[in-house]
C-alpha cells in the first residue's frame, strides 16, 4: 500500500511539473507573439495625449490630475470645445484633486470648461499650429511618396540658407511629435523637412508590412537627401528621435555613401541604439521576472527573425560606434522607460570624441525637450550653428 502511495505522489508531482512546464511555454510564446507583433507593426494615427475638461482662472488652468497632466515640464493644450486654439503650458502644481499650470503661449482662446486634448507632446497639427508657414510634400522612394513637410528657411541666417536638417519621428510616432522644437530649427536658419518612412501611418506600406527597425528605413531618409539637394540645398543635418535614432545611424553604413550632398552632423533625441537590450526592457517594464523576461524577449527576437528575416546586428548601433565620423548630439531622459537611458550611456562613453551628451534628470521617452525648453533649444541650435559653420564660406 506504502509503494502504491508514493507511486501516485511521484505520478502527481510529474503531471504538476509538466503543466508547469507546459504553461511557462504557453506564457512564453504568447508573450512573444504579442512582443513581435508590436516591434514589426506598431503605428498609430494619433499624437498621444489625454482628454479633459478644463478650468481657467486668469492666467492659470486647471486640470484634472492623471499621468499626462502630472507630468514634468511643458505641456500642450488644445481645446475641441467649444472653439479651437493652442496653448503651452508651464510646469504643475498639484492642488487637490486638480493640476495647476500658467499659460506660457496662446494662440486663439482656451475658455474655461473647454474639453481639450492635452499632451506632453505639446502638438498635434502641422506646423500652421505653431502660425509657420510650410509646404505638403513627399519624397520620392521605390514604394512610393512618403509624406513630409517642408519649412524653407527664414532667411534670418543669410549664411545657414542652404542648410536643411531632415527630422524623423519614431516607432509608432507622428511627424508632430518634434513640432516642439521647430522654433529652435527656425532660429538656425536652416529649412527643415519633417518626413516619415515605409509602414508607419499614411506612409507607403511595403510588400510584408513590417518594420526593419531601421535598416530598411534609412532608404528612406536617403531618398529625402536627394530631394534636399533636388530643392537646391547643399548641406543636411539629420535629426531623430527614438526610432528614428536608428534609422539616421544607419544612413551612415557605407553601403549608402557617397550622398548626395554632404550630412555634417547628426542630433539624437533617446534612440534606439540595440533593439535586444530594448526588447528585454520591454518584459520587465510590463512587469515579467527577470528570468521570464529573458525567455520571452529571446523568443520575440526569434519571431521577429522568422516573419520579417531582421537582423538585429544590422542595426546596433553600439557596435557600429566605432565606425562613426560625424559630430552628433545626443539627449537621454533618466526615467525612460521606454529605451533605458544605459544605451545612450554606453554610445556617449564609446565615442566622446564625436558626441555632445546631455543626460536630462527626470525626462521621459522624447520628452527631454519639456523638463527645460529653453536649454534644450539652446544645446540645439548651438549644435546645428556649429556643425554648418565648419563649412560656411
Amino acid at each position: 500500500m506504502t509503494r502504491l502511495t508514493d507511486r501516485l505522489r511521484t505520478v502527481r508531482k510529474r503531471r504538476a511539473l509538466a503543466w508547469a512546464a507546459l504553461g511557462y511555454a504557453a506564457l512564453v510564446f504568447a508573450g512573444a507573439l504579442f512582443g513581435a507583433d508590436i516591434t514589426l507593426r506598431s503605428k498609430t494615427r494619433w499624437v498621444k495625449g489625454v482628454f479633459v475638461p478644463v478650468g481657467r482662472r486668469g492666467n492659470d488652468i486647471y486640470l484634472p490630475a492623471g499621468s499626462e497632466t502630472l507630468s514634468r515640464g511643458v505641456v500642450g493644450v488644445v481645446p475641441l470645445l467649444p472653439n479651437r486654439g493652442h496653448a503651452v503650458l508651464g510646469g504643475g502644481k498639484l492642488t487637490g484633486t486638480l493640476v495647476k499650470r500658467p499659460v506660457l503661449q496662446e494662440r486663439g482662446v482656451l475658455p474655461n470648461g473647454a474639453l481639450a486634448w492635452v499632451s506632453t507632446f505639446v502638438y498635434n497639427g502641422t506646423p500652421a499650429q505653431l502660425g509657420v508657414a510650410f509646404e505638403d510634400t513627399a519624397v520620392s522612394t521605390p514604394l512610393g511618396e512618403m509624406p513630409a513637410w517642408h519649412i524653407p528657411p527664414t532667411g534670418e541666417v543669410p549664411e545657414h540658407s542652404d542648410a536643411l536638417v531632415i527630422v524623423v519621428h519614431g516607432h509608432g510616432g507622428q511627424r508632430a511629435q518634434a513640432l516642439r522644437m521647430l522654433p529652435a530649427l527656425q532660429r538656425t536658419g536652416a529649412g527643415s523637412l519633417f518626413v516619415t518612412f515605409r509602414n508607419a501611418y499614411g506612409a507607403p506600406r511595403s510588400a510584408n508590412g513590417y518594420l526593419t527597425l531601421g535598416d530598411q528605413e534609412a532608404e528612406d531618409i536617403c531618398a529625402a537627401l536627394t530631394w534636399a539637394k533636388e530643392h537646391g540645398y547643399q548641406r543636411v543635418v539629420l535629426y531623430g528621435f527614438s526610432m528614428g535614432g536608428n534609422v539616421v545611424l544607419s544612413v551612415l553604413r557605407e553601403k549608402h555613401q557617397p550622398f548626395p550632398l554632404p550630412v555634417l552632423g547628426v542630433a539624437l533625441d533617446c534612440p534606439v541604439l540595440d533593439w535586444r537590450a530594448t526588447i528585454l526592457s520591454q518584459g520587465t517594464r510590463f512587469g515579467l521576472p527577470k528570468f521570464l523576461a529573458r525567455h520571452v524577449a529571446a523568443f520575440t527576437q526569434y519571431v521577429v527573425t522568422r516573419r520579417s528575416g531582421q537582423d538585429f546586428d544590422t542595426v546596433d548601433q553600439l557596435r557600429a560606434a566605432p565606425k562613426f565620423t560625424l559630430p552628433m548630439i545626443l539627449w537621454h531622459g533618466t526615467r525612460d522607460r521606454t529605451i533605458p537611458v544605459s544605451q545612450a550611456d554606453a554610445l556617449a562613453a564609446a565615442r566622446p570624441d564625436l558626441i555632445e551628451y546631455h543626460r536630462v534628470e527626470g525626462a521621459k521617452h522624447i520628452r527631454c525637450w519639456n523638463i527645460d525648453p529653453a536649454k534644450y533649444d539652446a544645446q540645439l541650435e548651438a549644435f546645428v550653428g556649429r556643425v554648418l559653420k565648419k563649412v560656411d564660406v
